[in-house]
């Protein structure tokens, strides 16, 4: 089917009241006003509707436990406490089995408050299970709280052994599951994912088919109305040649119904292997390698709230805490830690907490920090054999164990070009040149001298106050000298510290889009945890966009951490693009491709679609019809336009905002809005994130040759897309996506 057949389909859902058949509900709970009525839909959505309208009534009762007074089990408990050792022998069983039955019915009191708040009515779950065992049947759902009063049978994903049979079976699955020392066996009747907001079931989704219900209320039936690869058996690809050819194309699915684009249902969409890796064991570290979109953010942070539920006492919020890409994925995870009911996580990018950490151990250091660093700089002072060079330098070198000292230590190592010479030889032979090595040291040579200066203001200091400011506010510290000094610091002083000089150890870390880290970073980072070394690194080395940082093997990233022969879990499914589009993606990598087995889409979509203009004023003129044709037909849809530079993105969005689309956004320093729209912006901006469309623009070979670096950026560009991706050219065609063509004939 083409695009502008899928549109005109889509526009063309009949109405559920109208087309469905009706369920056989009581039409009388239309004269409740408060009541939903479910006159005139279809069983499944009917059953849903009154099971959410029940659930919200019982939710509004007082619990047996907000009866319980308090005061005086604690009261009783301490009487028995004083008691217990005065008891005679044969008393203190009885009087103990009183103590353990009192502190118990304090504990569950204590759960089932902290539960009461968190059980949202607005959003009370997210998936219902109706399970068989021994003849009897029983409702199940799931959210993020437990609530088993009053008729409910509420229980918190995370910790509830029965939610296990919801990740791990389908509906008509016979189990047999070990809950604790007892045996169930049973049967899957009925599974269910929901969609539940504002206090309504806005989405059912199940075996028998899928329903949503439109803005206007009416109930739409989506089972068989999505996009199919039709027309081309198979087909992956259209290429369109000049704005003729691409007259009449539409972008659209009618799938962007989500209007809050941080919150899909993700807790809900766990597969068996997602929840294997969320449940692994707490005191060890899990690598998630996967394809893009296929859930390795959500399996990290749901292991992180699952760990907290387990032993909140010792995976305290403010003992964890996760590091993201940017400051735009910063915001996304905050938010899905907020609906995982663990919003006291901190949430730093590792710049903004270097800088923070750093701060309190060099509190004689200045702020600001170099924008114009050579790129071969940042390369070296990054790269993993700064890692050696160090630890060599600190352990043949007596000295202090203070910042000062940690001062000279990087001055030296900095400057003395033969040691640096000699070390990077030894532990990355042939990666940098002689020139390459004089461009450094005159680099850092600058930066030692400032900061001599800085250090000691009144050696040679001017006698014109004017002349004086300009050699204190020059700024001499580059970003990748942070991680340079927090490292020295753990190997010369010791453990990096918080309040009054105690360790900072964190009780689990995880670590986001890992791969553009340097292993330098994440090694200051683990130095950072707890005996256990309790961390989940998440990460596809296939998206690795930084140039000067970062790895592009897992092997040798783990031989530069020294924690060899990690296991490293892999997620082939993406569960955020349509095949089409993971196959683009795929064949855009080319020989960087890791997997021999291809990774797969959750479900099929329109082709990609490729549009060739003679010049930038062309394609605008195509995008901007197409654009504002996508607003009015889908308004809650989020677009990105993706340009691989800066000064691209610029162009576009100067020509799309004369076109008077509304909603139309430049992003430039990770502010995307989250909501529905048309964001502009280039690929490093939008790593990690996810929109309903999106356009790739000026895809030529100037702009994209067929480069690693070039081929990584199209893989993560393409993946931003949900349901469907249109790459657009000027010019010659980028090699990259001609050789995807040819792949696809």
């Amino acid at each position: 089917m083409s695009l502008a057949e899928a549109g005109d389909r889509w526009q063309g859902a009949a109405p559920m009241r109208n087309a469905m058949s009706t369920s056989s509900g009581n039409a009388s709970n239309s004269q409740d006003p408060d009541v939903e009525s479910t006159e005139g839909l279809p069983e499944i959505v009917a059953e849903e509707v009154k099971f959410l309208a029940d659930t919200r009534t019982r939710l509004a009762r007082k619990p047996p436990s907000a009866d319980l007074d308090i005061d005086a089990i604690i009261r009783e408990m301490a009487r028995l406490r004083d008691d217990i050792p005065q008891a005679q022998t044969d008393e203190r069983p009885s009087l103990l089995m009183q103590y353990e039955r009192l502190g118990h019915l304090l504990e569950q009191a204590g759960k089932s408050n902290d539960e009461v708040d968190g059980v949202d009515p607005e959003r009370p779950y997210f998936a219902h299970m109706e399970l068989e065992e021994n003849g009897k049947t029983r409702h199940v759902f799931l959210g993020n709280a437990t609530r088993l009063d009053n008729g409910l049978r509420i229980v918190d994903w995370r910790h509830a052994p029965v939610s296990s049979l919801f990740y791990r079976h389908a509906e008509g699955d016979e189990y047999e599951e070990w809950f604790g020392d007892r045996l169930k066996e049973g049967l899957v009747v009925a599974r269910r994912t929901l969609g539940i907001h504002a206090g309504k079931v806005r989405r059912v989704q199940s075996p028998e088919g899928t329903w949503f219900r439109d803005p206007s209320g009416e109930w739409l039936d989506l089972t068989n109305s999505g996009p199919k690869l039709e027309g081309g058996g198979g087909e992956v690809l259209r290429f369109y040649n000049g704005g003729d050819a691409a007259a009449g194309r539409t972008i659209g699915s009618k799938q962007a119904y989500r209007v809050d684009k941080h919150l899909p249902e993700i807790s809900a969409l766990i597969d068996e292997e997602q929840f294997k890796i969320i449940t692994e064991g707490e005191s060890q570290l899990v690598v998630i390698r996967g394809v893009a979109g296929s859930g390795k953010t959500t399996v990290a942070l749901h292991r992180l709230a699952y760990l907290n539920y387990q032993d909140g006492r010792r995976f305290r919020k403010d003992r964890m805490m996760v590091v993201v890409w940017s400051k735009a994925m910063r915001q996304f995870i905050s938010r899905l830690l907020d609906n995982l009911g663990v919003s006291g996580v901190p949430v730093r990018t590792f710049g903004e907490w270097a800088r923070n950490i750093l701060s309190r151990h060099f509190q004689f250091l200045p702020a600001d920090r170099n924008d114009d660093t050579p790129a071969i700089v940042t390369r070296m002072k990054l790269h993993p054999a700064m890692l050696k060079v160090m630890e060599t330098f600190v352990r043949r070198s007596k000295g202090h164990k203070d910042p000062r000292q940690v001062i000279d230590d990087w001055m030296s190592i900095m400057t003395d070009r033969a040691r640096l010479k000699r070390g990077f030889n030894k532990h990355a032979p042939k990666v940098f040149n002689d020139d390459d090595y004089d461009r450094f040291v005159s680099w850092t040579a600058r930066q030692v001298d400032l900061l001599m200066d800085w250090l000691n203001p009144d050696a040679g200091e001017p006698d014109d106050p004017e002349e004086q400011d300009v050699v204190h506010v020059e700024t001499f510290l580059d970003d990748e000298d942070d991680p340079l000094l927090l490292r020295l610091y753990q190997l010369r002083v010791g453990p990096l510290s918080i309040r009054r000089g105690r360790p900072l150890r964190y009780t689990h870390l995880v670590i986001d889009e890992v791969q553009d880290l340097s292993p330098l970073e994440v090694r200051v980072l683990m130095d950072c945890t707890s005996e256990e070394r309790s961390l989940t690194l998440a990460g596809d080395t296939q998206q690795h966009v930084l140039q000067e940082a970062g790895f592009t093997n897992w092997e040798e990233f783990f031989g530069h951490l020294g924690v060899k022969g990690t296991a490293v879990n892999t997620l082939k499914v993406s569960y955020r693009s349509t095949q089409p589009i993971v196959d683009f993606a795929l064949k855009g990598l080319g020989p960087l491709a890791e997997d021999d087995e291809p990774p797969r889409g959750s479900r099929d979509g329109a082709p990609v679609e490729v549009f060739s203009f003679g010049d930038h004023g062309e394609c605008l003129v195509f995008l901007v019809d197409a654009l504002r044709e996508l607003e009015n037909s889908e308004p809650k849809a989020s677009v990105a336009l993706l340009a691989r530079s800066p000064d691209m993105a610029d162009l576009y969005y100067e020509g799309l905002e004369k076109a008077g689309l509304n909603k139309l956004k430049r992003v430039a320093n990770q502010d995307f809005s989250f909501a529905a729209g048309i964001e502009v912006t280039d690929v490093q901006q939008a790593k990690g994130l996810e929109f309903d469309y999106v356009v790739m623009i000026d895809v030529s070979a100037e702009s994209w040759p067929a480069t690693p670096a070039a081929r990584r950026q199209m893989h993560v560009g393409a993946t931003r897309a949900a349901h469907q991706l249109w790459v657009t050219s000027v010019g010659e065609l980028s090699p990259i996506v001609v050789e995807a063509m040819q792949a696809e004939k």
